[in-house]
């Protein structure tokens, strides 16, 4: 007999051998529109799942053959199918606050509020904080910043700190402030406000950019009551349950300082859906910002990641949590008139904001940071802002070495956006800040309005660029933030449509390059061979032209690690 055919026999039989004892594939999906966020391979027609890893993508054919009896087998019946969504920036953990208290987001009448307070009150046990807010005074007729005496009418016993739309202003009652240790001789910290009658020099309740920060929301007093560790824990689980339903398997989390709740999860038997990117919003005075300090919180950061890595090893679903970054601010926002501008706002001339941190002091956080392992993410919104953080980033040693990012960069300088590609800095916005806002244009002027959440040319210039949604300042629905992105319009009226992105560019930008940062880029963020399943079923087809009402949306079903976590219900007929 020919020996090459013995040979090629016999490797031939090894083969099947080894193919039987393959384990079973467990999923397929088939007959589907797979966006796969690999630019390798960016569409494909079905998926099959082993072990919750991609094990096959491909078509319909090749890998409908691959299943057995104990395959699940699920016909998409041509929807879409999209990688499991990562929202690159949240105040995640800032969700407890709502989830534990109020929330009145959307609310377009004052008298609205002081109901559902006075009726939140009733709900909340003696002695319990009310927190959360998300008051918005530009949806008023009357924009006037509410009071400590409005709140002490309505709530006079119980302490009580309600957050703005954007998280930089603080309403707190009588009561809060007396706890807090708050009174008219307090000194607001460099950067921050608080706001005083201007008669009679008492304490509005009303606390403005650092002083909402630290005074108030890094209070020890104030985390101790809001955050109370594994108590937490099933207010976390229902804020991941509601990010599950809208396609969201991985968020990048700014959150304040204190992460007491998530070594919670490694109590958990069976791991929560979710992983998390977690940034450390570091204090910035300057007992907080020396070589020890920074040395302190690289020491604590190993010490939980290591924890995490073990147990993720009996877990057997990918990474789940890192303590990644250290968060800091440079300026405030666009519509309170706070953020830091190189030439004046184009409605309130010969005025403008100072950044809330100097040149130099930018310069020693970032260097120190990048020092000890940790790549900054800075809150920068006014173009002087985005300057300043460039330069900061650009004086690390080490600035190289990381995914240093900026976020939001409402605006920036024609002579910022190549620095972005040149200094490896990544580039963190939120779209529906551009089109939902109703200011933008007032405050800058028509001059620099190209240069106004200018993500296509960040992303022509080589920078890359990752979408989140800001929640809970913002909606936290990706579909809309994807629909924003992609049409740009606003009242039905394309809006600088010139940097809009295409469905592919605005999809990795919510998958693939949030990985990467992330440091996950080769076990999550597209649907690879080899990488974790978390996926997404849209409940439609995503076919061009793209529909209009893409904001509007449902999730079908959401897959983490090769395990289903939300299913929608039928709609009844």
């Amino acid at each position: 007999m020919n020996k090459a055919f013995v040979l090629g026999l016999s490797i031939g039989v090894m083969s099947l051998a080894s193919y039987a004892k393959t384990p079973q594939v467990d999923v397929i999906v088939f007959n589907a529109d797979v966006r796969t966020s690999n630019p390798a391979k960016p569409k494909a027609q079905a998926f099959a799942v082993k072990e919750g890893k991609f094990l096959a993508v491909g078509n319909n054919s090749f890998i409908r053959h691959m299943a057995t009896e104990h395959t699940r087998v699920i016909d998409a019946q041509g929807r879409t199918v999209i990688p499991g969504l990562t929202d690159a920036h949240t105040h995640f953990g800032s969700g407890m606050e709502i989830a534990q208290g109020i929330d009145l987001y959307g609310l377009n009448d004052r008298a609205e509020w002081f109901r559902q307070i006075a009726e939140r009150d009733k709900q909340l046990p003696k002695g319990q904080w009310m927190t959360g807010g998300r008051w918005d005074i530009s949806l008023l007729p009357e924009q006037s910043l509410p009071t400590r005496q409005e709140l002490d009418a309505i709530v006079p016993d119980r302490p009580v700190v309600l957050l703005d739309i954007d998280y930089h202003t603080a309403w707190l009652n009588s009561k809060a402030m007396q706890l807090l240790g708050i009174d008219r001789h307090t000194v607001a910290p460099e950067g921050g406000e608080i706001v005083k009658d201007p008669h009679t020099g008492e304490l509005t309740g009303i606390f403005k950019e650092t002083a909402a920060t630290q005074l108030v929301r890094k209070n020890p007093v104030y985390l101790k009551a809001v955050i109370a560790g594994t108590e937490a824990l099933p207010v976390l689980k229902k804020l991941v349950a509601h990010f599950n339903q809208l396609g969201v398997t991985s968020v990048h989390d700014m959150w304040r300082s204190d992460w007491s709740v998530y070594p919670a999860m490694l109590q958990q038997k069976q791991p929560l859906p979710m992983r998390v990117w977690f940034g450390y919003m570091a204090d910035t005075s300057a007992e907080k910002t020396t070589t020890a300090q920074f040395a302190e919180y690289a020491r604590q950061r190993d010490e939980l990641n290591r924890q995490f890595q073990q147990k993720e090893q009996q877990w057997l679903q990918g990474p789940q949590f890192r303590y990644g970054y250290l968060k800091y601010f440079v300026d405030g926002t666009l519509f309170s008139y706070t953020a830091a501008l190189n030439a004046d706002y184009a409605d309130r001339h010969d005025f403008n904001s100072e950044p809330i941190s100097s040149q130099a002091k930018l310069n020693d956080l970032v260097s120190k940071a990048n020092a000890v392992g940790f790549p900054v993410a800075m809150h920068a919104i006014g173009d002087k802002s985005v300057d300043m953080a460039l330069n900061a980033i650009e004086s690390s040693p080490r600035h190289r070495q990381f995914a240093n990012r900026i976020e939001h960069i409402e605006v920036m300088s024609e002579a910022a956006m190549p620095r972005f590609a040149q200094l490896g800095v990544v580039a963190s916005m939120q779209p529906d800040h551009a089109i939902s806002g109703n200011y933008q244009e007032s405050r800058l002027g028509e001059a620099r309005m190209p240069y106004s959440y200018a993500w296509q040319s960040l992303l022509s210039s080589g920078a890359t660029l990752v979408l989140g949604s800001d929640w809970p300042t913002a909606v936290e629905n990706p579909m809309l933030q994807l629909s924003d992105a992609i049409f740009r319009e606003y009242n039905g009226k394309p809006r600088y449509s010139e940097n809009a992105l295409s469905l592919d560019e605005a999809l990795y930008a919510y998958t693939q390059a949030p990985a990467n940062v992330a440091g996950w880029g080769n076990e999550t963020g597209s649907i690879s061979v080899g990488k974790w399943a978390d996926f997404v079923i849209l409940q439609g087809t995503l076919q061009p032209p793209l529909p209009k009402n893409l904001k509007d949306w449902r999730v079908a079903e959401t897959w983490f690690a090769g395990r289903q976590v939300y299913a929608a219900k039928p709609r009844p007929r």
